[in-house]
């Protein structure tokens, strides 16, 4: 496993949520907060960047106050109530993606319409609201997804394990599609992703890539990844985040991403 050298002059810590930063039960680790507020308090920013809704992450993260923050798998990045970025879908791949999804019956596919104000769902089940309740906190349930009057930013296709590389694949769209999770397909904008938001985000603050740090265990994570000197994989992480990144966390069940800015804080070069 590798750290930060105690002498780089980091200035920004961006960090994946599932898979990364939260613990094996999908919870931020107690110990998160103290070592949150050793970055805050010598002026490094600590911006948590998934694919989770903007209102859920800013409630997950209260606690902090204003913070920057990277949603929606890089569609829309906020610091504090300040829009620093977004990305809006067309109304007819909106619609393209809606077709597709209801026609893919045997997948058993729900579809989640990522808008500016709020998400949109029509099918309102137990069993799917509870697997979109963790991401998105701000729900509207609808009859009839096209006719939601919304900007869309993006849309989330919750599947079963075992379906999300089918569901990646039927879901032929004028869209970048990406499967973002175990359990989900996402469709956005083409060049649309989470390095392009951190690069927005990084050119706002005047930070550069040897000044910021990234962790991540997903695809979705790898332009992220490309856009940090320390751009660090999770033990756990996919293969080819493993390849792209240029350091190696431990686990998150082990608290990776808190081992290696603990070491950095604390001027140590092992972990």
């Amino acid at each position: 496993m590798h750290t930060i050298d105690p002498n780089a002059q980091i200035k920004l810590v961006a960090v994946d949520m599932d898979g990364t930063f939260l613990d094996g039960d999908g919870q931020i680790p107690d110990d998160a907060w103290a070592v949150i507020d050793q970055l805050q308090a010598r002026g490094i920013k600590f911006v948590p960047a998934s694919g989770r809704q903007f209102a859920t992450l800013r409630e997950q993260f209260a606690q902090l106050g204003e913070i920057a923050i990277i949603a929606e798998n890089g569609t829309v990045v906020m610091d504090g109530d300040k829009e620093i970025y977004s990305n809006i879908i067309d109304s007819a791949s909106v619609d393209a993606v809606i077709d597709a999804v209801r026609a893919q019956e045997a997948l058993d596919a729900g579809l989640v319409l990522c808008g500016r104000r709020t998400a949109y769902v029509e099918r309102n089940d137990e069993e799917f609201m509870q697997a979109v309740a963790p991401y998105y906190r701000a729900v509207e349930v609808v009859e009839n997804l096209n006719d939601v009057d919304d900007e869309i930013i993006k849309m989330a296709v919750n599947v079963g394990t075992s379906k999300v590389q089918e569901m990646a694949d039927v879901l032929d769209v004028p869209l970048q599609v990406v499967i973002s999770g175990s359990h989900w397909v996402d469709a956005m904008n083409h060049g649309v992703h989470k390095g392009l938001a951190l690069g927005a985000l990084q050119k706002e603050l005047g930070i550069n890539h040897d000044e910021t740090v990234v962790f991540g265990d997903y695809p979705n994570d790898l332009e992220m990844i490309k856009a940090a000197t320390y751009s660090f994989a999770m033990a756990n992480a996919h293969p080819d985040v493993a390849a792209a990144a240029n350091f190696t966390a431990p686990a998150n069940t082990e608290h990776g991403v808190l081992q290696v800015l603990r070491a950095y804080l604390e001027g140590r070069t092992a972990l």
